[in-house]
């Protein structure tokens, strides 16, 4: 990297820097004051703390391709106004350069939101929710009602979660092809341990009930008589396609898994036969976003280059605040109306990416 790379990167780093911290700033403080409405004898302010902090990387997920827009937009105008700019482009330094040397912190910028997706958000999630959970004196934060789960013909009903691999208040329905009821059971509990090898359960079902159910040849209305048989268990081995990593979706949302787990997930839903189109949409949401931030990035640069080039730093900051709404305006309507009208996920959430490319390239092109 060359003097002029440095000073141009340096210039767009620090407006980058100052925009993440004043948007992660205001959105942890939202975040706080909502916060201490819950707060209650059990859920006191340290706690609303600790739970405000452990939601930061997520916060700072969210606005990174702002905020490289707009450190872009900010750090390459601070150059345009000094007429720095003008001087590097009279020495004979060309406006692809330029970009190049813009766009080399902004792949740091994409490398981040990698590193935060994949591996930072998911666990500060997950134990935020947990320990929100545990002050409010709750095992895990499954809704009132539980959460349902199937696996081929066998439905799963579970009260609660704790995302070390323990179900409470488990009970199973096991049907035949036929959609004739053929198992129950009933368990206080149920323990994640391990992945099954040769054939041994991954799951041990605690403290619980099971009934089986035969049918045979009878003479009541319906012609067929049916027997149950009851028994008591204190362990009964359970396997079943699930692990405590795909049930993390039941305690945070799809948009904070893991890109990993998110497609682990999707897949598994496809494979029941189940509309997995929700955990497809966050994970290419997700796994494109660093592509989402560069044309954003490319966006700023060509505002500089071309309609912005002379404008006042609180023009050019309304354009860039007014075009990345816009930009995330589009990206959920295209993304809802995937969902809703059942189209692929990939092409919603690279169509908005590609027409901010398309604009950013179309102002460039005039500018050069």
């Amino acid at each position: 990297m060359t003097k002029l790379d440095r000073y141009i990167a340096r210039s767009v780093i620090g407006a980058t820097l100052v925009v993440l911290l004043i948007l992660s700033g205001l959105d942890l403080l939202f975040t706080l004051l909502d916060e201490l409405g819950d707060t209650n004898e059990h859920y006191t302010l340290f706690d609303a703390l600790e739970f405000v902090l452990l939601r930061l990387p997520a916060h700072l997920y969210e606005v990174l391709p702002m905020a490289g827009l707009i450190g872009a937009l900010t750090g390459l105008g601070v150059l345009a106004s000094s007429n720095e700019l003008v001087v590097m482009q009279a020495s004979g330094v060309s406006n692809l350069r330029i970009v190049w040397a813009v766009m080399k912190p902004a792949l740091l910028l994409m490398l981040l939101g990698l590193v935060l997706g994949q591996w930072v958000v998911p666990h500060s999630e997950i134990r935020a929710v947990v320990n929100r959970a545990s002050a409010n004196g709750n095992v895990a934060g499954l809704s009132r009602y539980g959460h349902w789960e199937r696996d081929g013909n066998t439905f799963m009903h579970f009260n609660t979660i704790e995302p070390q691999g323990i179900l409470y208040g488990v009970s199973l329905f096991e049907f035949d092809a036929q959609r004739q009821l053929l198992r129950t059971v009933a368990a206080e509990r149920a323990v994640y341990t391990g992945e099954a090898q040769a054939g041994a359960p991954n799951w041990v079902l605690e403290q619980g009930r099971e009934r089986l159910f035969t049918r045979s040849d009878g003479s009541d209305s319906s012609g067929a008589s049916i027997s149950a048989e009851h028994r008591q268990f204190a362990a009964l081995p359970w396997r079943v396609d699930l692990t405590p990593d795909l049930l993390q979706v039941l305690i945070i949302t799809p948009d904070d898994m893991a890109i990993s787990d998110l497609y682990r997930y999707a897949e598994r839903f496809s494979r029941q036969g189940q509309n997995a189109d929700g955990y497809f949409l966050s994970f290419w949401k997700k796994l494109l976003q660093p592509l989402a931030t560069a044309a954003l990035v490319f966006v700023g640069i060509s505002f500089i280059f071309g309609p912005l080039r002379e404008a006042t730093m609180g023009s050019r900051l309304f354009t860039a605040i007014a075009f990345g709404l816009g930009f995330g305006i589009v990206q959920r309507l295209l993304q809802s109306m995937s969902l809703v009208y059942h189209v692929a996920p990939l092409p919603a959430v690279l169509l908005p990416i590609l027409l901010c490319g398309g604009f950013g390239w179309l102002l460039f092109r005039r500018a050069a």
